[in-house]
């Protein structure tokens, strides 16, 4: 399915506006990235239901919970992490993870995607994987039993490799999948067609921007060194049936022409096959 993040639309729109935008184009499935308030609601379940039902009378379905918005729990980008050393505040991180889970519940959304936190230091890089490893335990045996956990690679976080991805995929068996992002890839050094095939299977959602330099700087298509031939020859090797996100936060405030560049993007790879 073709989806839009509400991460890549202004801060602080109504979600009743995010459907309004969202409802005139091919883009019929949404990735909600939480933000604080969204947070601050995740108990109220008949909102969320309200939420749900608002979309669906547009034709849009959520796909994608997400976890990844830097400030959702404070100042300090990405902190607390997944993956902090200090047991409590990866505690906080993993009971705002189960509230998030009610949230994509209530959705009847599939998916909800965590990413680890950054590293403290390549010395402690073993044993924050391992406090991740923990706290996806816990969360696995909590989470209802429709929701299924993505993790997506993050250049400068503890999981940043399609190589953990898949490891950690293989660790919780029909729980744990994959939320590539193609440019993080890029950013690393991988050969991402490679990559693409590796996952295989666990592979649900292809985040997709543009990376120039291996800088982390998201760009639009065709501005940076992304090889989006191979990429796409990959995914059709392995019959990719997930799905397609345009990553583009940077280009919020200019959100029109970002949606604009992406379906003629997914047009010329051959995912969308009809005009608008």
């Amino acid at each position: 399915m073709l989806c839009y993040s509400t991460g890549s639309l202004p801060d602080g729109l109504p979600l009743s506006q995010i459907a309004d935008i969202l409802t005139p184009t091919p883009f019929t499935g949404v990735e909600l990235v939480i933000t604080a308030e969204m947070l601050r609601r995740s108990g109220d379940a008949r909102h969320w239901e309200i939420v749900r039902e608002s979309f669906r009378s547009r034709g849009l379905v959520f796909r994608n919970v997400h976890m990844g918005a830097p400030h959702l729990m404070g100042p300090k980008p990405h902190w607390p992490g997944l993956s902090a050393l200090d047991p409590h505040a990866r505690a906080q991180k993993t009971d705002a993870a189960e509230k998030c889970l009610a949230i994509a519940f209530a959705l009847e959304c599939p998916h909800l995607t965590l990413t680890t936190g950054l590293t403290d230091s390549e010395a402690a890089r073993g044993r924050q994987l391992e406090g991740f490893r923990s706290a996806l335990a816990v969360l696995v045996r909590h989470k209802p039993k429709s929701v299924k956990i993505m993790i997506e690679q993050e250049p400068e976080h503890v999981v940043n490799t399609a190589e953990q991805l898949i490891a950690l995929g293989r660790g919780f068996p029909g729980e744990v999948y994959a939320n590539f992002d193609v440019g993080h890839s890029q950013v690393v050094g991988e050969d991402i067609g490679a990559a693409i095939r590796s996952l295989g299977p666990l592979l649900r959602n292809v985040h997709l921007e543009d990376i120039r330099g291996r800088v982390h700087a998201h760009k639009l298509y065709g501005d940076g060194d992304v090889d989006f031939d191979a990429i796409f020859a990959a995914l059709h090797e392995i019959g990719y049936r997930g799905d397609y996100t345009p990553d583009l936060y940077p280009f919020k405030d200019t959100y029109a022409s970002a949606i604009e560049a992406s379906l003629e993007f997914l047009r010329k790879h051959g995912v969308l096959t009809k005009a608008l």
